[in-house]
């Protein structure tokens, strides 16, 4: 869902008179995970403006919004990812400070030293030389009028090849999926195209190379870019038009069915795909995290509470964005004022009122399930603490046999969200894990694909 990663772009635009300037580098330190930080600092006229490295996500150049430096304290906002961080610039030259996302707050201490940090192990990252062809690619979605760019992996041979297009799941992503070292698109598609099936993966929109706005777009606007990349594969005379498929992960486990209902691909394997309803969704997964962290459970209650509030706003489609807005602030302060600022309690209702999350939050995927048309892999992992494995799959299994499609489903014991084997399943373990992802789960998408495309 959306990961993470928000966590990571850790804003520290750091505007210091003379000794502002320049290159400034820190560790952002999530319980047993490091992520080094740089942001590069310029001053024009009697302005700073700054931009953000985050090298463990492979993000540069991200750009950052207001930078108020006044009396040694800094102060940095950035709008999109609603952080605000606050520090002081202390005599030995270093800032020491605090960034606040959604009532979190964690240290931050920047330098102009450089920190030097050793490459996390990712021993299923692909290496050259490779027994098939790969060429960069481009298609179109003619509706939106982007250009789309990834990847696609042929086999060797003459023979026209099943494929497969594989859609990301929430927050930008580029076209290997990238997460705190790990490239899992590339890791299957490396799998899929050594066992005779062709793959294309791509880069979201407004990511990478992709063309496009990704701030403002919704899921269903992401069907669409699927429906693009499906599009260019039938017109490939290396494909098999009658053989092409989609794997969805997690919210790309809602576009893949979407475009199967519609008809337009013979087979779908859903990674981690919800089942439920968006807030079922985000209640399950907050109370599951919460439940990992230890938090005393009848405060989970009264959070659940308050969000399912909010929720029920957001539902009532009779509001405008206005509206509706305006409803969930007030709830937001009825419930928080006391206790949290007021920029505090904008920039949480500025997030949950986003396109995105309240067409996430709207969305049920049993629209597209019970419209189900062709084969059906559905897996999940026991520890998966962003779409519940139980719950989940149950839906979605009761949805696709009322469109009459063939499913198959599977629980891994051990496996996370990621389908790393995990210890807990929570989002603090992606990055200590050095495996991407199981090799069990590379097999089983494997033999069942190749399954489907000799029937």
């Amino acid at each position: 869902m959306k990961k993470i990663l928000l966590l990571l772009f850790l804003v520290t635009n750091l505007c210091i008179a003379q000794t502002i300037e320049g290159d400034w580098y820190g560790e952002l330190s999530i319980q047993n995970t490091k992520l080094p930080t740089v942001f590069h600092i310029n001053k024009i006229d009697t302005d700073f403006s700054a931009t953000m490295d985050s090298p463990s996500q492979n993000a540069y150049g991200i750009p950052l919004d207001s930078v108020s430096f006044i009396q040694n304290k800094l102060t940095i906002t950035q709008k999109s990812i609603q952080i605000i961080y606050e520090a002081e610039l202390q005599p030995d030259t270093t800032l020491v400070g605090t960034f606040k996302q959604r009532g979190y707050s964690i240290p931050l201490t920047l330098s102009k030293k450089v920190v030097v940090t050793e490459a996390p192990k990712r021993p299923q990252t692909p290496e050259a030389p490779f027994l098939y062809s790969s060429e960069e690619v481009h298609f179109t979605n003619k509706i939106d009028n982007i250009n789309l760019y990834g990847t696609l992996t042929l086999p060797k041979g003459k023979e026209k090849f099943p494929a497969v297009v594989l859609i990301s799941g929430s927050g930008p992503q580029n076209r290997n999926e990238e997460i705190l070292g790990h490239q899992p698109f590339w890791v299957l598609a490396d799998y899929l195209t050594n066992n005779g099936i062709a793959v294309l993966r791509y880069d979201d929109r407004g990511t990478a190379a992709s063309e496009g706005n990704f701030s403002t777009a919704t899921t269903y606007n992401f069907i669409d870019d699927a429906q693009a990349a499906v599009n260019y594969l039938k017109t490939r005379p290396e494909i098999n038009s009658q053989k092409i498929g989609a794997i969805g992960h997690s919210e790309g486990g809602i576009i893949a069915p979407a475009l199967a209902s519609k008809n337009k691909v013979d087979y779908i394997v859903l990674l981690a795909g919800p089942g439920l309803r968006g807030d079922k969704i985000l209640n399950q997964q907050r109370k599951k995290l919460e439940e990992i962290q230890g938090i005393n459970a009848l405060a989970t209650a009264q959070r659940q509470a308050i969000f399912q509030e909010v929720y029920q706003e957001i539902l009532d489609t009779t509001l405008t964005s206005n509206e509706t807005k305006t409803k969930t602030l007030n709830i937001f302060k009825k419930h928080w004022g006391a206790m949290v600022s007021n920029t505090e309690l904008e920039q949480i209702n500025n997030q949950i009122n986003s396109n995105w999350m309240k067409e996430f939050i709207r969305l049920d995927p049993t629209q597209f399930l019970t419209k189900v048309s062709c084969p059906v892999l559905a897996l999940n992992g026991e520890k998966d603490i962003q779409v519940l494995a139980k719950e989940n799959l149950d839906a979605i299994t009761k949805s696709v046999k009322q469109s009459g499609a063939p499913i198959t489903t599977k629980t891994y014991p051990n496996l996370n969200h990621l389908f790393q084997e995990a210890t807990t399943g929570s989002v603090q373990e992606y990055g200590d894990i050095e495996q991407t992802t199981a090799p069990q789960v590379l097999q089983d998408i494997t033999q069942w694909i190749l399954e489907q495309a000799n029937n």
